[in-house]
């Protein structure tokens, strides 16, 4: 599949629980707002139980708040629709109770449609569950039940319209599983171990898996198991965006420094050179947008250096994170989201103390936030018009 839809399609992220794994990594933050004396935070504690012992997660808790800071669109071009969060994409946005009816604790992961989104719920006595939120209906339906050898992890999980697959990782192992996204037993697709154990993004198209290591080279195998792992030789050095991009940064988000000079096609072995401006940090891209920092702060540029973008207020962090955008157009800001494609700045509600991204295998496409007492208030970037 090499559409449109597939460039900017519903499914993201990472986020896994590997005990005792540290190695200086970005293990998930929680933050609270500063400017609020008033906290609520018994839902973000649960999600951020999950979150913050993670190690090189992708779902990441940022500071909240306020319907002010919105971005300065492109010279010249008019700023449509900035605004609340539910006035600028009010089919993107809904309510998710924060437990499911036996009392289990949620964390929404990613979207995998318009109007359906992952998520996973955390039984006191028993192994997670990854159920699926239908925002067109209200329901939620249990897709699985993880195996027991996983109780205490949190998977990071990718899927496709036919598949779910995400990855856990021990100490010096990982092991990649698969359900079909109607729900079903999960199988077991391939074992890590050693130094090919250090996944940090995952995919899946078209039959096959595809992850990278966290020191670089992209692998694959069969979705249906039985052979061995093999490296994608165009892949070699890099890390996984979203299939069939990488890069010769991770994704992030991260604390790192470091700035993304590339994006390759890993089908065609294309490879297209991003223009890095003097004074950069953390420059990550995808095909067509990247977001940075500099002495002026955080910025969105194309990957040849033009449609330069001010006025971010940056991501809600002590320190500065480094994050391709979501979906090729959508930077997380401290108090919302800014659409490169369109110069729209959504925001978050001023009660909300919190804002997270969601947590999966590949950057997710949910973003969240504390609610009404026992709800997240949840934007699916993937229900988002696509820009005309």
């Amino acid at each position: 599949m090499r559409s449109e839809d597939e460039l900017i399609g519903a499914l993201r992220t990472a986020g896994e629980h590997a005990p005792d794994d540290a190695g200086g990594l970005l293990a998930g933050v929680a933050l609270r707002r500063r400017r609020r004396a008033r906290r609520r935070l018994g839902v973000l504690a649960a999600a951020a139980a999950v979150v913050v012992l993670s190690v090189g997660i992708r779902g990441v808790v940022l500071s909240g708040g306020g319907e002010g800071d919105v971005a300065t669109p492109p010279t010249g071009t008019p700023r449509p629709g900035s605004g609340p969060v539910e006035r600028v994409w009010p089919r993107a946005v809904f309510t998710v109770p924060t437990k499911n009816a036996s009392g289990d604790v949620r964390l929404p992961l990613t979207g995998v449609s318009a109007t359906k989104v992952l998520l996973l719920s955390r039984p006191a006595r028993k192994s997670p569950q990854l159920e699926m939120y239908d925002s067109a209906t209200g329901e939620t339906r249990v897709l699985a039940e993880l195996p027991s050898t996983q109780k205490h992890m949190v998977p990071s999980v990718a899927a496709d319209g036919v598949n779910i697959v995400w990855y856990i990782r021990g100490r010096s192992s990982a092991e990649i599983w698969t359900i079909p996204l109607v729900g079903g037993e999960p199988t077991a697709v391939t074992g890590l171990s050693g130094d090919r154990a250090d996944v940090e993004a995952l995919s899946v198209n078209g039959g096959q898996v595809i992850w990278s290591e966290r020191s670089g080279d992209v692998w694959r195998v069969p979705l249906t198991g039985g052979g061995a792992p093999e490296r994608i030789p165009s892949g070699n050095g890099l890390h996984l965006l979203r299939w069939p991009w990488a890069s010769d940064a991770p994704a992030g988000p991260d604390t790192g420094d470091r700035s993304q000079t590339e994006v390759v096609d890993l089908t065609l072995d294309t490879r297209i050179p991003i223009t890095v401006p003097a004074g950069v940090k953390g420059l990550r891209c995808g095909p067509h947008w990247c977001s940075g920092r500099d002495a002026k702060g955080v910025f969105v540029q194309r990957i040849s250096g033009r449609d330069v973008h001010r006025g971010l207020d940056g991501f809600g962090h002590p320190e500065a994170l480094s994050m391709a955008p979501i979906l090729n157009r959508f930077v997380v800001l401290k108090n919302g989201v800014y659409d490169a494609e369109t110069g729209v700045t959504a925001t978050i509600p001023a009660r909300a103390s919190w804002l997270s991204i969601g947590t999966s295998a590949e950057p997710s496409t949910v973003v969240y936030w504390e609610g009404r007492p026992g709800t997240y208030e949840v934007l699916n970037l993937a229900a988002v018009p696509s820009a005309q």
